[in-house]
């Protein structure tokens, strides 16, 4: 093979590995320049913080990255947290608790419009958001209505194209079935003010979520994106948070976050033709 013809393979090789879709690969070292995101409702910036909403009642907030990005052939995000100031109404079904606060928020992966918005108190801001899949940081023990374990706990969330909601009940769903698919109990409390880490990796065929930097998945899911949701072009969806408050509240804050794309196998297959390619043309 002559020099030129295998530059010219490599050249093609390497091009065809740039993903095809969005490409997304995005790091909010803190949110003093949110240039790309969509503040719905009372989410706000505050201190370089993304505050999805604050401790104060009946808040409802969603922050959106402003363009879809590819969701379906696999991804990495990861953010840090923190929940503080939880106050207000305290359960009587848990006694002993004071300032219990609420209710939590989400990560969520959704393809109904870049300023959805849910239901505030228990809804989280994600209740009745269609064509969508939620991650929930649960505060808030909303038993007996919602079959909820405690309020503290994670689990993720969803009803294909139908309309989103967090119980957790066989029937909750109604026609659509139960929307959890998956439901697990963290060993910190997600809202004593401490910064947690959450690492989230999807595969086609699965979802892992890492919570505070554990060596092992807090909870596994199994679950395909593109034949869960109406993906647009079959791959990408919008991402971002969703949060509530009612007559219980803490602030929820995002303190930084950050996404990438995980190569596709035939990319990955590419970019070895091309290094072989240009292996050959130096020769």
């Amino acid at each position: 093979m002559s020099n030129k013809a295998g530059w010219r393979l490599a050249f093609l090789a390497v091009s065809l590995t740039l993903p095809s879709a969005s490409g997304a690969a995005f790091t909010f070292s803190d949110f003093s320049n949110p240039l790309g995101l969509t503040l719905i409702g009372n989410a706000s910036l505050t201190s370089n913080r993304l505050r999805i909403t604050p401790a104060a009642e009946n808040q409802v907030g969603a922050a959106w990255l402003s363009d879809r990005v590819d969701v379906q052939n696999g991804f990495t995000t990861s953010f840090q947290f923190q929940i503080t100031n939880r106050g207000g109404y305290t359960p009587d079904w848990e006694p002993g608790v004071v300032n219990d606060g609420a209710d939590g928020f989400t990560f969520t992966i959704q393809n109904e419009s870049p300023t959805a918005m849910g239901l505030y108190a228990s809804g989280i801001g994600y209740y009745g958001i269609t064509n969508s899949l939620a991650i929930e940081f649960d505060t808030w023990n909303n038993k007996p209505s919602y079959c909820e374990p405690n309020g503290n706990h994670v689990a993720v969330q969803s009803l294909g194209a139908a309309g989103n909601h967090p119980e957790h009940c066989a029937d909750a769903g109604g026609a659509f079935g139960n929307p959890t698919l998956g439901i697990a109990i963290p060993p910190k409390d997600l809202s004593d003010g401490t910064i947690y880490d959450v690492t989230i990796k999807y595969q086609p065929g699965l979802l892992d979520i890492y919570f505070d930097n554990m060596a092992n998945p807090l909870l596994s899911v199994n679950v395909d994106l593109g034949n869960l949701l109406n993906l647009q072009g079959g791959r990408s969806a919008f991402i971002g948070f969703t949060s509530s408050t009612g007559g219980a509240f803490e602030n929820h804050d995002i303190v930084n976050w950050s996404y990438s794309d995980v190569p596709e196998p035939r990319a990955m297959l590419l970019a070895g033709l091309g290094l072989l390619a240009v292996a050959r043309w130096r020769r």
